[in-house]
């Protein structure tokens, strides 16, 4: 089907490869043209429009000034894009038709980006899609409207949707014991551990030598992002993307249990992860994780020696890098004290 070649929700749900996934985007041509990001006019652009906010894939005819070239490019935030060709016209072969939800949202010329993106979210519509529709320039007041590249389309929808998902976490009481969850996809290990207390969040990476990001290294590296109880300001550098794809799925999972929680994701990137897919598969790999039974401990080092046995990486290496960590110690010191 031609969703399955542009389809990242239905990739982690039927568990596809990483060569699966390459095999599907050479199958694609990138037929591409230069636009003005602020200018929101042309036929070329409502025709890009209309496709994106597509309810399913749709036939069109494509007329390109030369042939592609057989190219590929990778990038750890979106998937894989191939066979790069300018494109000369675009013509829908079919009738298009948009979901009543979708397109209730893009004609509301009233509504704000921000707000947008979270009413096709509480609407059930994929983040992916919310990401298609966000990068073309549908939602917002007029004067916010314009093409944002992908990268940042990718982070903008999934920082939106976090920061709506925390306020509402922090309203609820906080979990009554330590939950450890872990998943694994495409060479992407990873560990969650939800810790009694106010909602804090830290992702710490682990990049493996061999792996897509440290082929040549002879160790690994380490990269850590964290977030306190009201929030960052700052956009999260070290890890990028993966800080906000990988919080999305714990908000999600906590806003349902109506619980907060002190959260540490660990990520261990595998020799085995070859060839970068996209920060989806962080979203969704999360995300599965929680459909799983969680291990449960009334003591936090009970469950770090648990996810311990489950990692490649040295604990304690991995811990000299947490900022929670070493504040949960000294609070303990504390309470000791006390």
């Amino acid at each position: 089907e031609a969703e399955d070649l542009d389809f990242a929700e239905v990739w982690y749900k039927e568990k596809v490869s990483i060569r699966n996934i390459l095999d599907y985007r050479t199958e694609m041509i990138l037929s591409r043209r230069q636009q003005n990001v602020e200018k929101l006019r042309g036929k070329l652009l409502e025709t890009v429009q209309e496709l994106a906010a597509a309810k399913r894939a749709v036939d069109i005819e494509v007329w390109l000034r030369s042939r592609p070239k057989f190219l590929f490019s990778v990038s750890n935030f979106r998937p894989p894009i191939g066979n790069p060709a300018l494109l000369k016209e675009v013509k829908i072969a079919e009738n298009v038709k948009i979901a009543r939800k979708v397109d209730k949202v893009i004609s509301d010329t009233d509504l704000k980006a921000g707000k947008a993106v979270l009413t096709l979210y509480e609407y059930g519509i994929p983040v992916s899609k919310i990401e298609k529709i966000f990068s073309v320039g549908l939602l917002g007041l007029p004067f916010q409207r314009k093409l944002v590249p992908t990268r940042w389309s990718i982070t903008g929808v999934d920082d939106i949707i976090g920061r709506s998902l925390m306020e509402r976490v922090k309203r609820h009481p906080e979990i009554p014991e330590i939950q450890v969850f872990h998943n694994e996809y495409i060479g992407n290990h990873y560990e969650i551990i939800l810790i009694p207390g106010a909602y804090e969040y830290e992702l710490i990476e682990i990049k493996h030598p061999k792996s897509v990001w440290n082929p040549f290294g002879r160790k690994p590296v380490i990269y850590s992002d964290y977030e306190p109880h009201w929030g960052r300001k700052d956009y999260a550098s070290n890890t990028g993307g993966a800080f906000y794809a990988g919080r999305i799925g714990v908000l999600e999972f906590l806003n349902k249990i109506k619980r907060q929680a002190i959260v540490f994701i660990i990520r261990e990137v595998l020799p085995s992860y070859f060839a970068p897919v996209g920060i989806w598969q962080m979203r969704e790999a999360i995300r599965g994780a929680f459909k799983l039974k969680p291990e449960k401990f009334d003591d936090l080092r009970e469950a770090l020696n648990k996810v311990s046995s489950r990692l490649s990486t040295p604990l304690q290496v991995i811990l000299k890098e947490s900022k929670l960590y070493k504040k949960l110690i000294e609070q303990r010191k504390l309470e000791l004290f006390l």
